[in-house]
């Protein structure tokens, strides 16, 4: 059995606190309480700002037929239009499982009702002033991607959630990207979402080929508020264009931050890496490296960076020619785990997480062998184990805060003060318990 250390004054809090259970709701704050800032603001090659469909038709989808003749109405189609995707929408039944929307202009796709894709990917190509919002995107199958943006000239990719499975039986090749951006794609903002659980999360650039140079100089991308955890690499790549990222948190990344090649340059500033291997490198890859320069961000546990090249002084009004706040960098990981993903539509599924009841003094004994101490605790909490298969941490409110890497059993040194839920699973059972941080 799994069991806690904890101290005196800990044992009534927990007998009082569990006699009960709670039902932890997962939603996030509304998608209208978030802006569009970066790349995506800015008025160029005759488009003032990204608006996606506002202003045009609605139409709402519920199968996977449906959106694919939806995307069939969109080829050579500029007339403004949002699209909701409601409710979930997976491959079941269905040959293809890649949506191409193509020659066109002036379109949102928004989730409503718990929109989810599951298997089925979306590609947008030769586009210009696209929005993709509130939509959960996951276990899209080699060789498709997640999302794609091919040639998209201003798009704004918000507050989404992408994901697979990383773990035992997962080739680098089960899944390809999560979220590519390819063919010179340009005023792009990339904010508020979250990507877990992947081998190849987001790529900026398909090719080091140097014909590919001219188109993919033009990149121009902003990503901020992000959260990236239990990762291997490309969060992100890039290669040949610019990238301004600041205020992502990045948690658990096996192998690579961000890699800048190809003479890609990128500003990061003001995010937190925890558990990362390499948090930034302009040399992870033969060819060309790229040029990184940094400031003001935290490393927790992590390893070093490899950067040989900056070139700070290239970045200026004129290279950043938008407006922006930087958070405070203590502040972005409770930031980011609080309001990155699906905004709260009204629609987003209720899950229980029962907390054990415990009724009696003596089945206190029983909490001694396997522990989380200290608890409470003004630093970190640490986990002593025994074939525990996963262990996930939530907020109280519901949100989960991140999946642990099982070799390093350890959290919360990067938490506010409060009380959070530990979701332990060992040999199909599973156990939760309160902590404290102070």
């Amino acid at each position: 059995m799994l069991t806690f250390y904890h101290n005196s004054k800990f044992y009534l809090s927990l007998i009082l606190g569990f006699i009960f259970q709670i039902s932890l709701v997962f939603g996030q704050n509304p998608c209208s309480n978030y802006p569009m800032v970066g790349f995506a603001t800015v008025n160029a090659e005759g488009i003032s700002t990204t608006t996606g469909g506002a202003g045009g038709t609605t139409v709402t989808v519920t199968n996977i037929n449906q959106l694919q003749a939806w995307s069939l109405t969109r080829e050579n189609n500029t007339s403004a239009q949002i699209l909701y995707i409601s409710g979930k929408i997976s491959t079941a039944d269905v040959a293809s499982s890649l949506i191409t929307i193509k020659n066109g202009a002036n379109i949102s796709i928004i989730g409503i009702n718990g929109g989810e894709l599951q298997g089925v990917g979306l590609n947008i190509r030769d586009y210009n002033n696209v929005i993709v919002r509130n939509l959960k995107i996951h276990e899209v199958v080699y060789p498709n991607d997640g999302l794609t943006l091919d040639n998209v000239n201003h798009s704004w990719v918000d507050h989404n959630e992408f994901y697979s499975i990383n773990g035992p039986g997962i080739g680098v090749d089960t899944y390809d990207g999560l979220f590519d951006i390819k063919k010179g794609s340009r005023y792009v903002t990339v904010s508020w979402n979250v990507f877990h659980d992947h081998k190849k999360v987001l790529l900026i650039g398909h090719t080091d080929n140097v014909s590919a140079q001219a188109e993919d100089s033009q990149f121009k991308i902003t990503i901020h508020h992000n959260y990236f955890y239990n990762n291997d690499g490309r969060n992100p790549s890039l290669r040949f264009g610019l990238v301004h990222m600041y205020n992502n948190y990045f948690k658990i990344i096996y192998d690579y931050g961000m890699a800048v090649r190809q003479g890609a340059r990128a500003l990061i500033e003001n995010n937190v890496y925890a558990d990362v291997k390499t948090p930034i490198a302009t040399d992870k890859f033969d060819g060309p490296a790229g040029f990184a320069c940094e400031s003001g961000n935290i490393y927790s546990n992590s390893g070093s960076s490899s950067i040989t090249q900056t070139a700070c002084s290239f970045w200026t009004n004129t290279t950043i020619p938008y407006s922006y706040t930087l958070d405070v960098a203590s502040t972005v990981a409770p930031t980011v785990i609080k309001d990155a993903g699906l905004c709260n539509n009204n629609a987003n599924p209720t899950r229980t997480l029962p907390l054990d009841i415990i009724t009696a003094i003596e089945n206190i004994n029983n909490y001694t062998l396997s522990k989380v101490y200290p608890n409470p605790t003004k630093t970190e909490f640490n986990i002593n184990y025994s074939d525990i298969e996963r262990v996930s941490i939530y907020a109280i409110s519901g949100e989960i805060i991140e999946l642990l890497n099982l070799s390093q059993m350890r959290f919360g040194s990067d938490y506010l003060p409060g009380v959070y839920v530990v979701k332990i699973e060992k040999s199909g059972s599973v156990q939760t318990l309160k902590v404290v941080k102070h």
